[in-house]
């Protein structure tokens, strides 16, 4: 199963989408350590239940957008990020690849979609294409 005994840590503004994603990743075998909707308890749940992998959205309530929370998170614990977002935009991505995640999903997302990347960052493995993010706005602008 593809989650088994990982712990992932949920990181979603809208509580209807956070529910929802809550309920794809424990039906993929994830321990779900816990869920945020700031910054600020993304950062404090990632210290104290270092979780494998952040799925993280772009924009957040608070002082910082996902950018600057997974860069934060990523200088205090060993998480993988992977983004959850709707912004596709050639700006947005560059942000999102400043960090070097170990994947992006688009919302809407398939399950398919978010369980393979979230399977390869939970086994560290590396799911963006080299040359990135020229290919990714192709395929999204297609």
């Amino acid at each position: 199963m593809p989650g088994t005994g990982k712990r992932l840590l949920i990181v979603e503004d809208q509580d209807v989408m956070a529910m929802t994603i809550a309920a794809v990743v424990r039906r993929l075998n994830y321990n779900l350590v816990g869920s945020a909707a700031t910054s600020e308890r993304a950062i404090e749940l990632a210290v104290t239940c270092q979780p494998d992998v952040v799925l993280m959205d772009l924009g957040l309530k608070g002082s910082r957008d996902g950018v600057e929370t997974a860069r934060v998170i990523m200088a205090r614990s060993a998480a993988r990020i992977v983004f959850l977002t709707g912004s596709a935009d050639s700006e947005a991505l560059e942000r999102m690849r400043s960090i070097d995640p170990a994947g992006i999903v688009l919302k809407p997302f398939r399950r398919t979609e978010l369980a393979t990347k979230l399977a390869a960052a939970a086994n560290a493995t590396p799911v963006m294409p080299a040359g990135w993010p020229a290919p990714v706005v192709e395929e999204l602008q297609a």
